[in-house]
C-alpha cells in the first residue's frame, strides 16, 4: 500500500476491507489471537492468528452442518447496558488462515468497538475469536456543550487565580519578550 492509498478516504462501510501488509504481521506462535487497532474514526485494522486446533474445530462444525467453511470478520459496537452489541461492519475472509489482518471501514462515531472472527453456518454466525473492546474517537468536535462542574476545592482555586490575575493587572508579555534583554533601570538623582 502506498502513502497515497493510505490517505484515500475509505469506501463504503464494510466494503473496503483490505489486506494488511506483511510489516504489520506478527510471528506465528500457534496461539489464537485477535486484536482490533483503531486507525482513525472511520477505519480499524483487525490482526489475527487462528491456531490449527481452532481451524480444525471450525472445519468440523462446518462439516457437521454440511456446508463449506466460510470465515467472517465482524466489527461490533457496544450499545447501552443490557443490549447486545450491534454489527457495524464486516468482511468475508477468503483466506483467514493464510491472511492475518484486514483494514475495515466503519461508520464514524465515538464508542467502543471489537472484532469477532467466526464461521458462517446455516444456523447463523458462530464466533471463534473475539478481541478486546477498543475505543474509537469521534469524527469531529464534541457535540455536547455545558458548564464544567467544579467541586468546592476547584471553585476556591479558580477564585484565587482570578483574584491574583486582577491584582496584577499587568498586560501579558508577548512571546518575543522572553528573548529580549531586560529593560534598563535608571536611578533618579535627587
Amino acid at each position: 500500500m502506498s502513502s497515497t492509498e493510505r490517505l484515500a478516504p475509505p469506501g463504503p462501510i464494510g466494503a473496503s476491507a483490505t489486506w494488511v501488509p506483511p510489516s504489520l504481521r506478527g510471528r506465528r506462535y500457534g496461539d489464537d489471537r485477535l486484536h482490533l487497532l483503531v486507525r482513525d474514526p472511520r477505519r480499524v485494522v483487525a490482526v489475527w492468528e487462528i491456531s490449527q486446533a481452532t481451524a480444525s474445530g471450525a472445519a468440523g462444525k462446518a462439516g457437521e452442518a454440511g456446508v463449506p467453511i466460510r470465515y467472517l470478520l465482524r466489527i461490533e459496537r457496544q450499545r447501552e447496558e443490557g443490549l447486545a452489541p450491534e454489527v457495524i461492519a464486516g468482511a468475508d475472509l477468503p483466506d483467514a488462515l493464510g491472511g492475518e489482518g484486514w483494514y475495515v471501514a466503519i461508520p464514524p462515531r465515538a464508542g467502543l468497538c471489537r472484532a469477532v472472527i467466526g464461521i458462517d453456518l446455516p444456523s447463523g454466525f458462530a464466533p471463534l475469536l473475539t478481541s478486546r473492546w477498543a475505543p474509537t474517537p469521534p469524527d469531529g468536535p464534541c457535540e455536547e456543550t455545558a458548564p464544567w462542574p467544579l467541586g468546592a476545592e476547584g471553585e476556591a482555586w479558580a477564585a484565587r487565580q482570578w483574584a491574583r490575575a486582577l491584582a496584577e493587572r499587568a498586560p501579558a508579555p508577548s512571546s518575543a519578550a522572553r528573548y529580549l534583554p531586560p529593560p534598563l533601570v535608571r536611578e533618579r538623582r535627587r
